[in-house]
């Protein structure tokens, strides 16, 4: 009897050690589940509120610069969508962003890292000339 209370007394320990364990695991899972998950079906909190990313990140954009009535830098951009509330996922967010709107019809490049919309008249820059020195 004395043997079996000793085996029991230190059961509960181990039981304790292998609950705090498995918990531990459940949120490194949960965790390797989220980087595998696309963004959109995310939700802020993990409770049953609305997702955080509704739209596609290029109609974000195009939203943006439509408010903006003018061609923007990506980072800029990038920041613009950011203060909306919409999280653009990936390790660099504006390169994802380049990614997205590089691929939609409705957006042009409109010289290094600045972007507008296809239907915008803009004049192009000319690179400035450079000046020989006559020394």
């Amino acid at each position: 009897m004395k043997e079996i209370e000793d085996l029991e007394s230190q059961l509960l320990p181990l039981e304790r050690e292998i609950k705090l364990r498995r918990e531990k695991l459940s949120s490194v899972e949960r965790l390797l589940n989220l980087e595998n998950s696309p963004l959109e079906s995310l939700s802020t909190s993990g409770s049953s509120e609305e997702p955080v990313n509704r739209k596609k990140l290029s109609d974000v954009a195009y939203a943006v610069l439509h408010e903006a009535n003018t061609p923007m830098f990506y980072k800029d951009l990038c920041r613009a969508i950011s203060m909306q509330g919409f999280i653009i996922p990936g390790q660099d967010p504006a390169t994802n962003l380049i990614a997205h709107i590089s691929k939609d019809p409705r957006f042009k490049r409109i010289r290094r890292g600045t972007y507008g919309l296809k239907g915008w008249k803009l004049k192009r820059r000319k690179p400035a000339r450079r000046r020989k020195n006559n020394k």
